[in-house]
């Protein structure tokens, strides 16, 4: 005797046209946030914030180390695959030395865009970084024919000299600011303990300054040091912006492919969980 078997569908939808409560739930909150969302999209532009200082510096100084990892993965990845691109073996070498180089680039633009805009949260300023997952070897390979790849090289090669003049800047320029402003303490203590008079400069200060005393020299060096500690601030984020128009012109646009229509509502449809049929022996 066969089993008897007995499938439960789900219950259809009632026939009244009354909808239920969760949906209309649901439909309700999603007007509901495209309506937020447009109003925050007209409110957003008037909370931006400035551009930070800190933040600048702190690009600055991480431009160096980022600048050696970049070009050590150049001349490591191109020592090695091109000469073995003459038996075929370098070519994945290759196309992976410029994978790994477009990433640091990608990554330092997404971060250069984030401190331009400064109204962006951390998790808005890397959304042109893409899917990083395997695509297989023929994505791999189809690299090499890309154009855009090659910035990556352009900007390992680059990146060093730039960041060393950064790096150079972020520690020079604040470092003779507080120098010029602590004057007055360097002459007293120039004075005391060695007997050498500082700002005994017969070239410049004693044609300039002659009827002042190495004392009131000091003093007028600290003001001119107050001044500078003041500018610190507009001076680290005009470097800033050189350093982010320097990153933003290797890199190029960046390269956000817009997602289609039918994967928007292919995704929203699957959120909602249909029930699965349920068999019974």
């Amino acid at each position: 005797m066969s089993p008897d078997f007995r499938i439960d569908w789900p219950k259809p939808r009632p026939k009244s046209g009354r909808i239920p409560y969760r949906s209309r739930f649901n439909r309700v909150s999603a007007k509901g946030t495209m309506r937020a969302t447009s109003i925050e999209s007209v409110v957003e532009p008037m909370k931006k914030k400035k551009q930070s200082a800190w933040q600048a510096w702190k690009m600055l100084m991480l431009a160096l180390p980022k600048g050696i990892a970049a070009f050590i993965t150049v001349a490591a990845g191109l020592s090695v695959s091109l000469p073995l691109s003459v038996f075929l073996i370098g070519l994945p070498l290759l196309a992976e030395t410029l994978v790994l180089c477009g990433r640091m680039m990608e990554t330092e633009r997404a971060l250069a865009a984030q401190w331009r805009q400064a109204g962006q949260t951390d998790g808005e300023g890397g959304q042109g970084a893409g899917d990083r997952g395997w695509r297989g070897w023929r994505a791999l390979l189809a690299v090499l024919g890309q154009g855009r790849s090659y910035r990556g090289i352009l900007f390992g090669l680059l990146q060093l000299p730039i960041g060393i003049a950064a790096f150079v800047t972020g520690i020079a320029v604040p470092i003779a600011a507080f120098a010029f402003l602590l004057s007055p303490l360097a002459y007293q203590i120039s004075m005391g303990w060695f007997s050498f008079e500082l700002f005994a400069d017969p070239i410049v200060m004693d044609r300039l300054l002659p009827a002042w005393s190495g004392f009131e020299r000091s003093w007028l060096a600290a003001g001119i040091g107050a001044l500078f500690v003041l500018l610190l601030p507009l001076l680290f984020r005009a470097f800033g912006r050189m350093y982010v128009s320097w990153i933003s012109a290797v890199a190029g646009p960046a390269d956000i492919s817009p997602v289609p229509a039918d994967r928007e509502g292919a995704a929203a449809f699957s959120a909602e969980k249909l029930p699965e049929p349920r068999l019974y022996a």
